[in-house]
């Protein structure tokens, strides 16, 4: 018979359910999996969920060994995170009865997949059995076209004109891909500055201008396996800095601002030596080529994620000689939106310190 079954999003990527994975793909038929929506049981839990859909087999009856899986990734839910009603609009943008979900079109997509007559599109479409390949993720974000269309578009570009594709973790010899040890902050964390007190950065805090978010720690207090997780969470110059928790795949650059300071281990590290590289892997990642990889390989059920080897994977072209004329299209217009960027703190940093100053004469 068939069955279909509410899991935690979880279940079709991570190493926790591979073994039943591979249970389910080598006994059983998979009809379908369909990503729902993040406010799909919203406000009740914020556990990101999905559907599959499982044909088991009578006895004694063979199952097809190639055969398609349908795949869908719901958009709309017709909720908001506190569950209030999403209603669809009118042509006069006004609120109508109906509510604003796309439900109804997975569904006539999922029977035009059982009869052979869907007519594919970017988030419902249909993989062959034979796709799916180790580790068995058969998450549908995995599978979307418009990102694996990115990867074979940038695996044609190998062997044109002298061009080769590698991946991140390969184009230099020279380069670190790395998450930083998770450091526990409770006993360092103090209220006010003062002697021996510095910045402890969040990823938003890195993002931000002014660091608004940062968190006051002192050191002094730190054990010594805190000492040492400091250390290497401490930030160099020119270290590309990239989101890998929540929202995913935000890029900063080492400026002075950070440099030295104690970032999370949200912040997945790239650390290059060579400046030219350095430049152009800063801008790739910019790219909807790098974005699009690293949403390809996110996880989890509750936040989505990416680990350092996902980063290390991403694909790269990489150019005869980095004095290519392309090359240096990219990268001076990128070392001079860095040389912007340290500018800019500067003077938010003159600003404020020239602000308190007058503060403190008055």
């Amino acid at each position: 018979g068939k069955i279909g079954i509410v899991m935690p999003k979880s279940f079709l990527d991570t190493q926790t359910y591979y073994p039943v994975r591979r249970q389910l793909l080598s006994k059983y038929q998979l009809l379908g999996v369909v990503n729902c929506h993040k406010n799909t049981f919203q406000p009740h839990t914020g556990v990101r969920t999905c559907l599959v859909f499982v044909y088991r087999p009578n006895i004694g009856e063979t199952l097809p060994k190639d055969y398609k899986i349908f795949m869908a990734v719901s958009r709309k839910v017709g909720q908001d995170s506190e569950g209030i009603p999403i209603f669809k609009r009118d042509e006069n943008n006004q609120p109508t009865d109906a509510i604003d979900h796309d439900l109804g079109e997975i569904l006539a997509d999922y029977r035009a997949a059982q009869t052979g007559t869907l007519k594919s599109s970017e988030y419902r479409f249909t993989v062959k059995r034979s796709q799916i390949v180790e580790p068995l993720v058969i998450n549908p974000q995995f599978h979307l076209p418009n990102l694996n269309k990115t990867i074979k578009d940038i695996e044609g570009i190998d062997g044109k004109a002298g061009w080769t594709v590698t991946t991140i973790g390969q184009i230099d010899n020279n380069i670190l891909v790395f998450k930083g040890p998770r450091i526990k902050t409770e006993n360092i964390i103090v209220e006010a500055p003062g002697e021996g007190i510095e910045r402890y950065f969040p990823p938003m805090a890195v993002l931000q201008e002014k660091s608004e978010s940062a968190k006051l720690i002192d050191t002094k207090r730190a054990s010594k396996k805190q000492q040492q997780t400091i250390k290497v969470l401490r930030v160099q110059p020119g270290d590309l800095l990239i989101t890998r928790s929540g929202t995913i795949g935000r890029v900063a650059y080492g400026t002075t601002r950070v440099v030295g300071a104690v970032v999370s281990d949200d912040m997945i590290r790239v650390r290059i030596k060579n400046e030219v590289i350095r430049f152009y892997v800063y801008a790739y990642l910019q790219s909807f080529a790098g974005y699009n990889q690293m949403l390809k390989n996110e996880y989890g059920s509750v936040q989505q994620h990416l680990e350092a080897k996902h980063i290390s994977g991403i694909l790269i072209p990489v150019p005869p000689t980095w004095d290519h004329p392309a090359v240096e299209k990219i990268i001076a217009p990128t070392r001079a939106a860095v040389q912007a960027r340290e500018k800019l703190e500067l003077s938010l940093l003159t600003l404020m310190s020239e602000t308190d100053a007058l503060l403190k004469q008055l």
